[in-house]
């Protein structure tokens, strides 16, 4: 019987693998954690899905490799992985914290915005207009990493009493839904498939010029994942940029606007990081 977190393994033969990374073992398994992010990542009749599973499951297929699939809530899934618990986990932003126990791969870029329901002195246009001029209260979700100016005028939400943190995502939106909730930080990927689920008719998007595009990818563990591991990893996440498969897999999920923002950036940044891999 499958346990409450393990909901999903995935098993891929090594004949399957790229003759790009022949020579190069897979670890045994590689335990891959994943948490409530929108479309990225959600439950569904016992299944962890979403965006980052597909880029997972082509990683696994493409390296030969395989994976076993684990759902933690946000704020324990890096816990989790910097105890050597997890071996992989995706949708994330990087961080010097993360960096001392783990090996960054990106594969996109992301940008949060600020969604908040819509009221009559609801004009406003940025975090900062937002937290001078209005009134209402903000949800973000605990273990998300922001932008500095972002963290600024959160800290000043905290101070004033109006920014409450919460486990996920789920929470925040339903929250949101039924008016106990003024607003939150969030993805395209995460607040799209809130707003289209849940029916939410009442919200408006705010682009913060407070949050620029950063990377969005694949943290791997030092302590339990070889070098060569990591390396072979890196090397067949590149080749999907390259061959356009990531860019395919967000297609599945967003609209061709949210595409073209969320790549506007460009790839060769992308690129580089995952050729400088150690």
């Amino acid at each position: 019987m499958m346990t409450r977190n393990r909901l999903l393994v995935i098993a891929c033969l090594c004949s399957s693998a790229s003759t790009a990374y022949a020579g190069t073992a897979c670890p045994p398994l590689t335990r891959v954690g994943f948490s409530d992010l929108g479309s990225a990542s959600f439950r569904e009749n016992g299944q962890i899905k979403g965006l980052t599973v597909d880029i997972a499951s082509e990683l696994a297929r493409r390296t030969g490799c395989k994976f076993e699939f684990h759902w933690y809530p946000r704020q324990r899934l890096f816990v989790e992985l910097s105890a050597g618990r997890i071996d992989m986990t995706l949708g994330a932003i990087r961080a010097p914290e993360r960096d001392a126990y783990a090996t960054y791969l990106p594969y996109a870029w992301l940008q949060y915005d600020l969604v908040l329901r819509t009221t009559a002195d609801s004009h406003y246009n940025s975090l900062t207009d937002f937290v001078e001029r209005g009134s209402g209260r903000l949800n973000v979700t605990r273990g998300v990493v922001y932008d500095s100016a972002v963290e600024t005028q959160l800290a000043i939400l905290l101070s004033r009493g109006r920014l409450e943190l919460v486990n996920d995502y789920e929470t925040v939106f339903g929250k949101l839904e039924m008016g106990r909730a003024d607003g939150t930080l969030a993805t395209p990927p995460i607040y799209t498939r809130y707003v289209k689920d849940r029916h939410l008719k009442n919200l408006s998007v705010i682009p913060m010029p407070e949050a620029a595009p950063r990377f969005t990818g694949i943290y791997v563990s030092r302590q339990t994942v070889p070098t060569a591991a990591r390396l072979r990893y890196a090397a067949a996440l590149k080749d999907m940029i390259v061959d356009q498969q990531i860019a395919r897999l967000y297609e599945r999920y967003f609209d061709e606007p949210t595409v073209r923002r969320i790549f506007r950036p460009g790839t060769p940044a992308l690129l580089t990081a995952l050729s400088n891999v150690e």
